[in-house]
């Protein structure tokens, strides 16, 4: 079996010293694995390293190569604790663990680090380059690059040189940059350690001496690699087959910017050290000067004296045009409410409102034409019919779904706090703030902390345990459409442009009663707040449709739908601001079997 192929060394849901519950595995590099883990008792997903059992491997017969290289990841931990910066990866821990895998038991070794989910300096590059597009690579320099050399700065100031820098090596937390892997630092203060083993680096970002003298290497080759992440970002992306250990420039820029960028490009990059920037701060500042250049523009000629009049008159009937054009347009617009067009058959024995196996009241909504806007759901837009179906009117609370886990006792069991069924996770118990514990196991069963908060939103529960719980009661989780038709079209609006009243909005902050949340003009209850919901993604409901994470409405603008945009989570996963609540289809019943809520 390859390497890439071979199953992570912990399973998910593995538990390591009580506190670090493994979640997701993330990635696997040359000496270590890393995972997303939960902590337990702060309550936030965080980065775990452990040395890789392929890499273990290699050491078999060569216990004193593995002391040194276990000393490497000790160095890594020593080397990063120094650092506080907010562009430099944060660490939180460093431990050993003992855990149980099939071929025994075995002693990890493991650093716990800042987690920065998603993206890397890489997606904010064009692969074929700004070149020659002046103000986008001005903003570029700007909001990403500067931040990276405020970060190198930190870590030289420290003392130590990182040697691995690549855009995949700088995370991206929203959009500030944090500088990670430390495993080829050094220190000026840390004593060397020689192995024949030793990593050297990435080829295309490593300067000359690195690769003839690993050990020998300073400040210079930090910022050989940051020249090289300048010129990828302007140039585009280094070809795999392109020589490495070279200086790269510019092919013949053609403005005054360019030219000077060429220039700073060139000196970051020269394959002699001594004649590179001596320093961060040094490149830095050549970059500072290189914005105080004036803007380039292309040549404008203009138009002769005597055509002066034809060209104002050309140019005013344009803007008369396009104002027409416009106005018509957005009466239009303003006139077209973005509500679905009436079921046209709506069975009249469905009742407006029924209560469903677990208590809770649900609200008929009519369904009809949903459109979606483009880029919600993606890049087109979208015409999609629901048939009726019923909805919560409230999330599911913490007395629902304590009597539903008392209800499958048999079927699952706590570790360290974490509600499993088999391998899937359900619920994460524990405390939610200093004052907040709602859910705890007592005695073999699940009991309210605080009978106050039975009408609280369950939280941190899973997209699996969500889906478990609405099996349960003959019921299943909203389409990702569902819920959009019952946010836009419960707020009562006449057109997209119509401001939200200020009551509609509410900052939602637990424990918050589930009556506490404003309703919608469906009587749908919590869909104007920050509490987000798992939602099924697909158009139409399936068993098999993958669960994701959607958030409540956050602005008063009407027109601001972008927090409705799905959002793809593991389904192990789970919040302190996220719940759940169900739907079900609605059919005409006998009048005998409606059941209207006390």
């Amino acid at each position: 079996m390859s390497e890439n192929k071979k199953p992570p060394l912990l399973p998910i849901g593995t538990v390591l010293n009580g506190k670090w519950v493994i979640l997701e595995f993330v990635a696997r590099g040359g000496m270590g694995e890393v995972y997303r883990a939960h902590q337990v008792n702060l309550k936030r997903d965080v980065a775990l390293k452990i040395i890789s059992r392929e890499w273990l491997e290699t050491f078999v017969d060569d216990p004193e190569e593995l002391e040194n290289a276990l000393r490497r990841f000790r160095q890594e931990v020593e080397t990063m604790v120094q650092i506080r910066h907010p562009n430099v990866i944060q660490i939180y821990d460093y431990d050993k663990a003992r855990v149980k895998l099939p071929e025994g038991e075995v002693e990890l070794e493991y650093l716990v680090l800042e987690y920065i989910p998603g993206r890397t300096l890489r997606s904010t590059m064009r692969e074929e380059g700004f070149y020659p597009l002046e103000e986008e690579t001005r903003l570029w320099i700007e909001k990403y690059f500067f931040p990276v050399l405020e970060g190198v700065k930190a870590i030289h100031r420290a003392g130590i040189f990182h040697r691995d820098l690549k855009p995949e090596n700088i995370l991206l937390d929203g959009e500030i940059p944090k500088i990670a892997d430390f495993g080829l630092a050094r220190s000026i203060r840390m004593e060397s350690i020689t192995t024949s083993l030793e990593i050297k680096g990435t080829p295309a970002y490593m300067a000359p001496e690195q690769f003839l003298d690993f050990k020998g290497t300073d400040q210079r080759a930090d910022i050989y690699a940051l020249g090289k992440i300048l010129y990828e970002a302007v140039a585009g992306r280094i070809a795999p087959g392109e020589p490495p250990f070279r200086q790269v420039g510019l092919k013949d820029p053609k403005t005054p910017f360019f030219k000077a960028l060429d220039r700073i490009i060139r000196r970051a990059t020269e394959e002699d050290p001594q004649k590179r920037f001596s320093s961060v701060e040094e490149m830095e500042k050549a970059l500072r000067d290189l914005m105080t250049i004036r803007r380039s523009s292309p040549a404008r000629r203009l138009p002769p004296r005597t055509h002066i009049g034809i060209f104002l008159g050309l140019f005013l009937l344009f803007v008369a045009l396009v104002g027409v054009i416009f106005y018509q347009r957005s009466n239009r617009e303003s006139h077209e409410r973005p509500s679905p067009k009436p079921y046209a058959s709506l069975p009249a024995n469905l009742p407006a409102e029924m209560t469903s196996r677990d208590g809770a009241v649900m609200k008929l909504l009519p369904g009809g034409e949903v459109k979606i806007p483009p880029g919600l759901f993606g890049d087109r837009g979208l015409t999609v019919h629901l048939n009726p179906f019923y909805m919560d009117s409230y999330p599911v609370t913490n007395y629902q779904y304590v009597n539903f886990l008392n209800s499958v006792l048999s079927r699952i069991r706590v570790e360290d706090g974490v509600v499993k069924e088999g391998e899937d996770i359900w619920l994460y118990l524990g405390k939610i703030s200093k004052t907040y514990e709602p859910i705890v196991y007592e005695g073999g069963k699940f009991v309210l902390k605080d009978s106050m908060h039975a009408s609280c939103p369950v939280v941190r529960v899973t997209a699996q345990g969500a889906r478990a719980y609405a099996r349960f009661y003959g019921k299943r989780l909203p389409t990702k459409v569902e819920w959009f038709y019952a946010v836009t079209e419960g707020r009562g609006l006449e057109n997209p442009s119509q401001k939200l009243p200020e009551t509609f909005y509410r900052h939602f902050e637990l424990p918050l009663s589930v009556m506490e949340m404003a309703p919608n003009s469906l009587g749908i209850r919590g869909l104007s707040s920050h509490f987000g919901e798992w939602v099924l993604e697909t158009l139409v409901p399936s068993p098999e449709s993958r669960v994701v994470l959607i958030s409540g409405v956050k602005s008063h603008k009407a027109s601001d739908i972008s927090a409705l945009a799905p959002v793809r989570r593991m389904p192990w996963e789970a919040f302190e601001e996220v719940g759940f609540r169900c739907v079900m289809d609605a059919v005409p019943l006998p009048e005998k079997e409606i059941k209207k809520p006390d």
